[in-house]
């Protein structure tokens, strides 16, 4: 199941299960981040994609990061044709498993027979049109070394795989001795590379959450985003 939520003009959350996806519309194309788990999972967002912006194909699949859950989409995103954006340490690794047969179960890239498409993003790649912008950042973290997020700074909009959760209601923030340490690293990453979200879509987690609910889970650095 996916439950698409539009969160502003253009961009939907797709929500549902255990792992959420961010899709983004621009003039003439669409760009999907993240296609998790495995195939179904990974066809079913790329369904609802195609549904919330019809007429307008997908032409990018943004990867996380490489943990298996995030990128067990990856070959059937890879079976539709659409081109992977990933991290550039990840490149060689994907190319591989592009090629690995699958005899047992065939999967939908064995049945295609496409050849994958894997862009590398080094630091930073920007894409944008006349309609809007969506920066794509290295945010290196202690979980995962080859981590991605996706920002959009015309609607504030921050999207973010395992690094912060929206927490649960009324849910106190966590004293200076028990604070996640790859939330304060974060934090901090986001202030060096001057970013100001107002609105973050988690890659996990019961929904959309803020700066202010960062701030105050990062131990509540006095380091400011502004």
């Amino acid at each position: 199941m996916v439950t698409t939520t539009k969160v502003a003009d253009g961009v939907y959350y797709l929500t549902g299960g255990t792992h959420h996806s961010m899709a983004v519309e621009f003039a003439d194309f669409s760009v999907l981040f993240e296609v998790p788990n495995n195939e179904d999972r990974a066809l079913a967002v790329i369904d609802a994609t195609k549904k919330a912006i019809p007429n307008k194909p997908i032409r990018y699949v943004v990867n996380s990061h490489h943990h298996f859950d995030h990128l067990g989409g990856i070959r059937a995103a890879m079976s539709q044709g659409l081109t992977i954006l990933t991290q550039a340490a990840n490149k060689p690794y994907y190319e591989k498993i592009a090629t690995m047969p699958h005899t047992i179960a065939p999967d939908a890239l064995s049945k295609a027979a496409k050849p994958p498409v894997i862009e590398a993003v080094l630091e930073k790649k920007v894409i944008t049109d006349n309609t809007r912008t969506l920066e794509i950042y290295h945010v290196p973290s202690m979980h995962a070394s080859t981590m991605l997020v996706g920002y959009l700074p015309k609607e504030k909009i921050l999207y973010e795989v395992d690094v912060f959760n929206a927490p649960a209601a009324n849910a106190p923030a966590p004293t200076a001795a028990n604070v996640n340490p790859a939330t304060a690293e974060f934090y901090k990453a986001l202030a060096t590379l001057k970013l100001t979200p107002e609105q973050i879509l988690p890659g996990h987690g019961p929904g959309a959450t803020t700066m202010a609910q960062l701030k105050a889970f990062a131990g509540n650095s006095s380091t400011s985003t502004n």
